[in-house]
């Protein structure tokens, strides 16, 4: 189908209405989700509904009080992902979001711990998440990051994305995209992170400004 209009809304979810719902934006909507190998024992938190946490009153303020607050232990086969799907929804119908007019994901995090950050394409992502990929799908596009101990900004820039390499080929596209992950890896468990203000670079923001308020681009 046709690409959809341009998606304006820069933030993807601060949280803070503590749900399992996106920030709603203009024709743009999608839900929190997690999934896990399901290795028996393994315990995986929020996993179903998707739920924010309070923050620590040491951490909290009045503007930011909620996070999402990650745990994950004794997966063996795959490990874990937690994601957020992504669409442009009209009349019903859903199409894949179009964040051609940014320049990347950034996000603020706590670990310490090891994560792949991914966004998919259709061509990676079966049809009961939005996608056409019929085999070996799940190869979504993404930049690993260590987080550390303390909260720190990150940043992941649409030309840096790649895939892993293990699944069906496929070029990144910002104009067509389906969901969000943050994947662990069965060797990076247990984890226990928290995710916090996720939201889209603007265009011509520099880089790494991230920890600084968000520059308004000219």
């Amino acid at each position: 189908g046709k690409d959809g209009p341009v998606s304006d809304a820069q933030l993807i979810d601060d949280f803070e209405d503590g749900n399992d719902r996106i920030f709603k934006a203009f024709q743009r909507d999608g839900f929190w989700f997690a999934a896990s190998d399901k290795t028996e024992g393994s315990t995986i938190t929020p996993f179903a509904p998707f739920a924010a946490e309070l923050l620590s009153a040491a951490e909290s303020t009045k503007d930011n009080r909620y996070a999402a607050h990650l745990t994950a232990a004794g997966e063996k086969d795959w490990g874990v992902v937690w994601g957020a799907q992504l669409s442009w929804t009209r009349e019903g119908i859903k199409c894949p979001l179009n964040v051609s007019g940014f320049a990347g994901i950034r996000f603020r995090a706590k670990g310490p711990g090891k994560i792949r950050l991914s966004i998919a394409v259709p061509e990676v992502t079966p049809k009961d998440g939005g996608g056409n990929c019929a085999e070996r799908c799940y190869d979504a596009h993404g930049k690993i990051f260590l987080l550390g101990n303390a909260w720190d900004s990150y940043e992941m820039r649409w030309e840096k994305v790649q895939q892993a390499g293990w699944g069906t080929e496929a070029r990144f596209t910002p104009e067509r995209v389906v969901n969000l992950g943050i994947n662990v890896n069965v060797k990076d468990l247990p984890i226990d992170l928290w995710i916090d203000d996720v939201e889209l670079i603007p265009k011509g923001a520099p880089a790494s400004a991230a920890s600084a308020p968000a520059a308004k681009a000219p």
